[in-house]
């Protein structure tokens, strides 16, 4: 756990020279990140630093880029087209890990993850025994369960990385991952699956408890100052999201289906505005964001990889993307959410990048949580006890996205998975979800690969230091 531990002497060491130079910082900019012993004096101190965690989310490293459309996308074969990219020798590497180039990008993952994870502890540390007078009204509450939030996604997502999927042949028994909860040095043992997702959960109630009656998303409140653009927060609907994701992967479909239907009955996400989808505006299905990354860079960043004349162009044939929407003709996905290459044959997904005139709220979001998920969700859940159900859900969506051919009433349950699975493919291009639901559900192989889906496909080696000095 030499990784791990590095990490947490780093923020020791940081805030015992604090005294001297108040701009040693734990990572990214003065004015937002974590330094113990000055930064949680006052409120302010408290919002900086939590800032600081999103924007280290931020980084082309983690969810900028490599979590969403960069490396998890590409192998999960949402682009077949890669030749002139940085990721160009990855079919070469077929999905062996061991390679140099690959393996530096996952062990990148793990750090970067855990860096947020000992900021965030930091944070819950102090907030936890924080005198209440320093702060206003229910900000203390907000940002405590924005920060409990935080640290259950970040250790799902690096159980979903490092660790067997529970629905594997003895994944939930097996080693996982250490859940970390403490800014102390020592080594925090390996936990199994199964309680990794136990800690979630209890960390996703406190934030859910914290959120609950404060959070002014609930009441549609438009705040000022901090509390401002609840979309850019971990916020209350992002919590009970969240839960959903974290049930569905852990088998408990009742509890799935409990907290998918509060996101989706709470009328907080309507669907997106048919008209500012054809004019080319909202390609991000604004409404239906449940929590985004602000990223003031995306726009630039994604245009490198999706345009007419990218020189690292990532796209698939045309022929294979019409297949993937079912050749639909109308579909807002295919429609308005891609563009073609100077070699013709190639198409690409433009959600990141807005309309050129588009106003700004339609732009720089990385989205991480989506009401459409919510749906798929539910009726993955009901496809067996109640099909009608689960068919409604599918075909809200598909409506939505301009689709004119629904899905049957009379839809066995495989079926049903099968459009779900066909969802996630095209809903979730450019954001890093399909490689997981390939795990979730075992899939014996991943669309366009030979390769076997097993435990050496979908679970990512952890890096040398953890294996050698952590006994993992």
């Amino acid at each position: 756990m030499k990784t791990i531990k590095n990490i947490y002497i780093i923020l020791m060491l940081i805030a015992l020279f604090s005294v001297s130079s108040c701009k040693k910082w734990l990572e990214v900019k003065p004015k937002t990140e974590v330094e113990s012993t000055v930064a949680f004096r006052n409120e302010q101190g408290y919002k900086d630093a939590l800032t600081g965690v999103y924007i280290q989310l931020t980084a082309n490293g983690l969810y900028g880029q490599e979590l969403t459309f960069g490396t998890l996308d590409i192998l999960a074969k949402q682009y077949t087209n890669i030749s002139g990219s940085p990721y160009a020798s990855f079919d070469g590497y077929n999905y062996n890990y061991a390679q140099l180039e690959l393996k530096t990008r996952l062990d990148n993952f793990w750090t970067g993850l855990y860096s947020a994870i000992a900021n965030t502890n930091s944070l819950i540390t102090n907030i936890d025994v924080a005198d209440p007078s320093i702060f206003a009204g229910s900000t203390r509450n907000i940002i405590r369960g924005e920060a409990y939030g935080l640290r259950a996604f970040l250790h799902f997502d690096l159980l979903r990385l490092y660790a067997p999927a529970p629905s594997s042949a003895g994944g939930a028994a097996a080693a996982a991952i250490p859940y970390v909860k403490t800014i102390d040095p020592k080594a925090t043992p390996t936990s199994s699956v199964t309680e990794v997702l136990a800690q979630i959960q209890l960390d996703l109630n406190v934030a859910a408890e914290a959120l609950k009656g404060v959070d002014p998303i609930l009441q549609g409140k438009t705040s000022t100052g901090y509390l401002r653009d609840r979309i850019y927060k971990f916020n209350y609907y992002a919590v009970k999201a969240l839960q959903a994701r974290v049930y569905l992967y852990a088998g408990d479909q009742t509890n799935a289906l409990i907290c998918a239907r509060e996101v989706i009955n709470s009328g907080r996400y309507p669907a997106a505005q048919s008209a500012n989808i054809i004019n080319g505006n909202d390609r991000l299905f604004q409404d239906e964001i449940i929590f985004a990354l602000n990223i003031n860079t995306l726009a630039a960043n994604a245009s490198n990889y999706f345009s007419r004349t990218a020189t690292s162009l990532l796209g698939k044939s045309a022929v294979n993307y019409s297949s993937e929407m079912d050749n639909s003709s109308t579909d807002y996905r295919l429609l308005y959410l891609t563009g073609t290459a100077d070699v013709t044959s190639i198409l690409f997904p433009t959600k990141l990048i807005p309309n050129a005139n588009a106003p700004a709220v339609f732009g720089n979001k990385m989205p991480v949580l989506r009401a459409s998920e919510m749906y798929y969700i539910a009726a993955e859940c009901l496809k067996t006890s109640n099909p009608q159900a689960a068919v409604d859900y599918l075909n809200y969506v598909r409506t939505n996205r301009g689709q004119t051919t629904l899905i049957a009433a009379s839809s066995t349950p495989a079926q049903i998975q099968n459009e779900i699975f066909k969802e996630y493919r095209r809903e979730f291009i450019c954001e890093g979800q399909l490689f997981y639901y390939y795990k979730r559900v075992n899939s014996p192989t991943i669309a366009y690969t030979t390769v076997a889906g097993n435990n050496t496909l979908y679970v990512f080696p952890k890096p040398d230091q953890e294996i050698q000095y952590g006994n993992r």
